[in-house]
């Protein structure tokens, strides 16, 4: 049963024009591979046994007469077209082999000629290497002239090397001494400018402090100076008015005493009059002398207190003199600070240009 499957697949396959193969075996009839190889060699090995070629005839089993005597025709000329064709390709093998052999003893006879040229040249060769062996030898004998030369030279350049970098280590060294001298240069500079600003301003600030306590001074003392003669001003309107009753007083006790004299016979109410007309004229120049003392008093304190502002006056102006003269100096200082920088800048372009005449002499 499964020889009959596979035969028959295989037949169909090849009345198809498809070769049978195990795979397209096993996809038409769903058997085991194992299987489908084992009865396909079999089919394989059975086919010559089933067509048999005859010179006019080719016989297939299972097919009819002129069927075969067709298909036997349409083989023949196949095959005569195949010899046709191997003949041709013979032909064409044949010239192109004899194309290939003449080729091959053109290149021959150029590898002889190719031969004796190298062998020429070979020959040359040999004569020009004999001729640059000894021209070698004669170089080999400079160069170790050279090499002497040039281990002399090479000790004479490490002790100028040597010498160099003794002179750079030198430079350096002067180098750093330059810098380190600049450096603290300026900032000793620098210092002595801050002193001096800080001198300056502390001064400058005195100078508004004291200023500020002068105007001060001068403004209390205005102000109670003010103050002194408006008090004075009115005592003495006090006292003029005092005077003036003073006065009105002693006019009517010049016509008390008049009347007193004219009538020494008066009453006793009249006496007690004057009595106390009396006491209160004693008590009036009592008030008066002591509106006199207390102006005295007021005219000294004025006079004390106008002392006072002048000498305020007088300390402010020294002070202001000693400040003058501290920032005359200072400034003096720094002037000749700004000389020793000057100097110094000098000093060191000097060094700079000894620096550079040592460069240029290395």
């Amino acid at each position: 049963m499964e020889k009959e499957l596979v035969f028959t697949s295989a037949e169909s396959l090849l009345m198809r024009g498809e070769q049978p193969t195990i795979q397209s075996v096993m996809a038409a009839t769903g058997l085991q591979y194992d299987i489908v190889e084992i009865q396909l060699r079999q089919w394989w090995k059975a086919i010559p046994e089933k067509i048999s070629f005859n010179d006019d005839v080719i016989a297939l089993p299972g097919l009819p007469e002129a069927l075969g005597t067709a298909f036997g025709r349409i083989w023949h000329q196949a095959v005569e077209e195949a010899e046709t064709r191997l003949r041709a390709d013979s032909r064409t093998l044949n010239h192109a082999t004899e194309e290939v052999r003449k080729l091959s003893e053109e290149s021959l006879k150029e590898s002889h000629n190719r031969i004796s040229y190298l062998e020429i040249t070979s020959r040359e060769l040999k004569a020009k290497f004999e001729d640059t062996r000894i021209h070698s030898r004669s170089l080999e004998a400079e160069l170790s002239v050279l090499k002497t030369a040039i281990a002399v030279e090479a000790t004479s350049r490490k002790k100028e090397e040597h010498l160099r970098a003794k002179l750079e280590n030198d430079l350096v060294h002067l180098r750093k001494a330059h810098e380190d001298a600049k450096r603290t240069f300026e900032q000793r500079i620098k210092e002595d400018q801050r002193h001096a600003l800080d001198q300056i301003s502390k001064s400058e600030a005195d100078a508004r402090y004291y200023r500020t306590a002068s105007e001060k001074l001068r403004d209390d003392a205005g102000s109670k100076e003010t103050l002194l003669t408006k008090k004075t001003h009115d005592l003495q309107s006090e006292i003029a008015r005092h005077e003036v009753r003073i006065d009105t007083q002693h006019t009517l006790i010049r016509s008390q005493d008049e009347e007193l004299k004219n009538l020494k016979q008066s009453s006793q109410i009249q006496s007690r009059d004057m009595a106390s007309k009396s006491s209160a004229l004693l008590a009036g120049d009592n008030k008066a002398k002591r509106l006199e003392h207390k102006r005295k008093e007021q005219d000294g304190e004025i006079k004390r207190l106008n002392q006072k502002a002048l000498n305020s006056a007088t300390e402010w102006g020294r002070r202001e003199n000693l400040m003058r003269n501290e920032s005359r100096s200072v400034q003096e200082e720094l002037q000749r600070a700004q000389l020793k920088v000057v100097n110094l800048e000098k000093r060191s372009i000097s060094q700079d240009e000894e620096i550079r005449r040592i460069k240029s002499k290395l």
